[in-house]
């Protein structure tokens, strides 16, 4: 009895040792200066972060904001760079594999994932404490936001992610449409107001010769699938139904697949007559040469080459969130796209897609394996300064932008807060710094903030802001219903695994039979009923389920 005592004894000292050993990896001892002071340490520490790299940012590790970073933190960054276009595939393969970076950096790793790999699995680590204790700049969005917290609180009550904050009020309407104003004047035509208007300019520009060059190349109208709000469907729909659908087969599963919420209720609006309405207006611009072809399969790049590329105009209107996603910055094109009003359907409806500015959570996630959790998030707790988010969006003071002096006003009227001094532009690389990558603190206040230049063309580059402020307050604004979408839903881990497949085949069904029914190749008339049953055998009533589920949990 005695050796088997002995013999327990010996193997709890090793497990605790062992335990203790495990505990020591993870919090390896560091002296820290107190919150909010620079540096972070006062001996050297490094980090691991995985990103994704957008075309825009040539190299983390050389970057000129990373190594500014790591002078004033003492937290150097080993930076892992994952292309943008192949960032789903390999955070799927990295997470599935245990092997982590101690963080992952703008990633928009989904509710899903922050389920499965914090909430089931325990690799994410909780980061309630540290925003609580360490972030001063962080708990003061909180203070000014106190909603945000609740919106990134898994429902186990953990945060796993910093939230990106980017409240902009022209992105909160972005489903916009571009008309090429020389088109309306050659045509001598109005600005379209309704959808037969619009078509009976559509068929104008395809057969007038509005560029005047004596050749059939107008294309009438033009978007891509895969660009900020690109795609011409979304904004068309809305004139029979509010829908929020979008086409990208890769966006997200769970957003923008055509719930929307109706007085507390959940509701879909692709079963609805309405929907099969607009696919029908669709369906006949397309048939009839009005709706470019390949907008179902390019991105933004191929649709700005279309735009740019001719030696005449040739695209009468475009869809994008701005003109930057369908023309070159500041080219003479660029300058002469104006953002027309949602149209009147048949019916009356006039919908503006209403987005919510809601935290997006999964751009700054950390390993619960980290050895150094608190120097991670202090490095980001700068970035929710005001002027971390500004050397982290657009580069340093003094060179990329300026405090606003006494008596400037901003987009809204209000005193400026800062002004840019260079134009903004995250197409062309750049290695100055991160642009829209990981996490910062953009609200209303801050982008309203910004300085309206005098003396400028309206239409320039140098105006992007203020054109795009003027024309969602007097083109959007007054058809945009903000009780109708559906801010982001917490799922338990059970909730999740019995729903994470359906979601996304469900979101794959219906992002490509929209498409299927406008280019014709199923039958808006022959293949409904057959749609309509697919829609119940992927699941829909049990998704709107899930969802009124989770809403009436959080909102109730």
């Amino acid at each position: 009895m005695k050796r088997i005592l002995f013999g327990v004894l010996l193997l709890a000292c090793a497990i605790a040792a062992y335990a203790g050993g495990q505990q020591e990896t993870v919090t390896a001892e560091v002296a820290y200066t107190e919150p909010g002071v620079f540096p972070i340490t006062e001996t050297p520490v490094e980090l691991t972060f995985m990103v994704s790299q957008a075309t825009c940012v040539e190299d983390y590790n050389s970057n000129e904001f990373s190594g500014y970073m790591e002078e004033m933190t003492n937290v150097k960054i080993n930076w892992s760079m994952v292309p943008e276009q192949s960032r789903k595939e390999k955070l799927s393969l990295v997470l599935a594999s245990g092997d982590y970076p101690d963080v992952f950096f703008g990633f928009d790793m989904s509710v899903d994932q922050e389920t499965t790999y914090g909430m089931e699995e325990g690799l994410l680590l909780p980061l309630n404490s540290y925003i609580d204790s360490v972030m001063p700049n962080l708990q003061k969005v909180f203070k000014d936001n106190p909603e945000y917290r609740g919106l990134i609180t898994s429902t186990d009550g953990n945060i796993y992610s910093l939230p990106q904050l980017q409240e902009c009020y022209h992105c909160g309407n972005s489903q916009k449409m571009w008309i090429y104003y020389p088109f309306v004047e050659a045509l001598g035509l109005d600005i379209p107001e309704t959808t037969e208007e619009f078509y009976d300019f559509l068929v104008a520009l395809r057969d007038n010769d509005p560029n005047g060059n004596g050749k059939a190349d107008e294309i009438p109208l033009a978007g891509s699938i895969r660009g900020w709000r690109d795609q011409v469907e979304m904004f068309l729909i809305n004139s029979f139904l509010y829908c929020d659908l979008d086409t990208n087969i890769e966006a997200d599963a769970e957003q923008n697949v055509g719930f929307f919420l109706d007085k507390g209720r959940i509701d879909t609006s692709l079963n609805k007559d309405a929907y099969r309405d607009a696919l029908r207006y669709l369906h006949r611009l397309y048939e009839e040469g009005l709706l470019y072809e390949g907008s179902f399969s390019q991105d933004s790049a191929q649709l700005t080459q279309l735009v740019e590329s001719s030696e005449e105009p040739t695209i009468g209107f475009a869809a994008g969130g701005w003109r930057g996603m369908f023309s070159s910055y500041d080219s003479e094109r660029f300058r002469n796209f104006r953002a027309i009003a949602p149209l009147e359907g048949p019916k009356g409806e006039r919908n503006a897609v209403n987005y919510l500015q809601s935290p997006a959570i999964g751009n700054f996630v950390v390993s619960s394996s980290t050895k150094h959790p608190e120097a991670a998030l202090r490095w980001a707790d700068y970035l929710y300064s005001t002027e971390g988010t500004l050397q982290l969006r657009h580069g340093f003071e003094g060179q990329a932008w300026r405090w606003a002096d006494k008596g400037e006003l901003g987009l809204d009227g209000n005193p400026a807060i800062w002004d840019t001094l260079i134009p903004w532009n995250d197409k062309d690389p750049q290695n100055v710094t991160y642009k829209g990558g990981g996490v910062f603190a953009e609200n209303n206040a801050f982008r309203l903030g910004k300085a309206v230049k005098g003396g400028v063309d309206y239409y320039s580059g140098d105006n992007v802001e203020k054109l795009l402020y003027d024309a969602t307050l007097n083109l959007y604004k007054p058809y945009a219903d903000n009780s109708k979408e559906i801010p982001t839903l917490r799922y338990t881990a059970e909730e999740q695994a019995d729903y994470a497949t359906m979601k996304s085949e469900y979101a794959k069904f219906v992002r490509q039979a929209s498409v299927k029914f406008i280019v014709g190749v199923m039958d808006i008339e022959a293949d409904w009923d057959q749609y309509l049953k697919d829609l119940e055998k992927l699941g829909l009533s049990d998704l709107i389920v899930l969802r009124q589920t989770a809403y009436d949990r959080q909102f109730k």
